[in-house]
């Protein structure tokens, strides 16, 4: 996992309060309708989020089952405050991915109180979980693994294999969207679709004893793949299942 330094943590912090008040001040013109002068300040805002994606530092998300190749995902790990973690319009450098990676999930395990942010968040449920819509294909795998977010505890759930016909993937964790990839790796478009908390596994054992579900120590420089359920740290982990959203600072849940 790539660690942030103070100067790339300032300027993160810098960017974002300058396209914040780009953007507020862009909101006031428009309520005056000086809409040009508005279109103008909201393309510099657009400008300095540009600059923002280049901070994200890549993350050691997962390694593939398959090839072994470590998985570096770039991701905003200090606060879900930044433009990354916006959900309707999320601000990230597109991923170098292997040719069979699917979709990578998330949950979070949040510490009050949240940082404010001008848009709504949405870092899933307070605890892993797996997708039996994908995970029970054939050929498909899943890596699980403890991703810190500041002072939250957050996971990521990555997963591997052929791409599954006639299913829907799922979001990219804190995403209105997943990328769609062709079997050789060909990046294809975007797709949507946001499961209910009903179709979310969180009894992580049988996938883990059937090694459909790898893991990943918590901070393991090493990145290394872990089968089966004994030793395992996802197990008996204890918190909500029902999501988080996050906006203006107030948290809230639903399924």
């Amino acid at each position: 996992m790539t660690a942030l330094d103070n100067a790339s943590i300032a300027l993160r912090a810098k960017l974002l309060r300058e396209s914040r008040q780009l953007i507020d001040e862009a909101v006031e013109l428009e309520r005056v309708r000086e809409i040009e002068a508005a279109r103008a300040l909201r393309r510099r805002a657009s400008d300095v989020k540009q600059e923002y994606t280049k901070t994200l530092p890549d993350i050691a998300v997962a390694r593939c089952p398959e090839t072994g190749a470590v998985v570096e995902y770039p991701i905003d790990i200090v606060d879900f405050d930044g433009w990354y973690w916006d959900s309707g319009n999320p601000w990230r450098r597109s991923p170098t991915v292997p040719k069979n990676w699917l979709t990578m999930s998330g949950a979070a395990r949040l510490s009050e109180p949240v940082a404010f942010a001008p848009f709504r968040c949405q870092p899933g449920p307070g605890l892993p979980y797996v997708i039996p819509r994908i995970l029970a294909n054939e050929g498909v795998r899943a890596v699980l693994n403890q991703v810190p977010v500041g002072p939250h505890i957050g996971w990521t759930i990555s997963y591997f294999g052929p791409r599954p016909e006639g299913v829907k993937l799922e979001n990219t964790w804190g995403s209105n969207v997943y990328d769609i990839y062709s079997d050789d790796g060909e990046w294809l478009g975007w797709g949507e679709h946001e499961s209910d908390v009903g179709e979310y596994d969180f009894d992580l054992a049988p996938w883990l004893e059937s090694e459909k579900l790898l893991w990943i120590a918590p901070g393991d420089p090493e990145v290394q793949l872990n089968a089966g359920a004994t030793g395992c740290p996802y197990i008996g982990l204890e918190g909500e299942h029902r999501k988080a959203g996050i906006f203006r600072g107030e948290l809230r849940r639903n399924d």
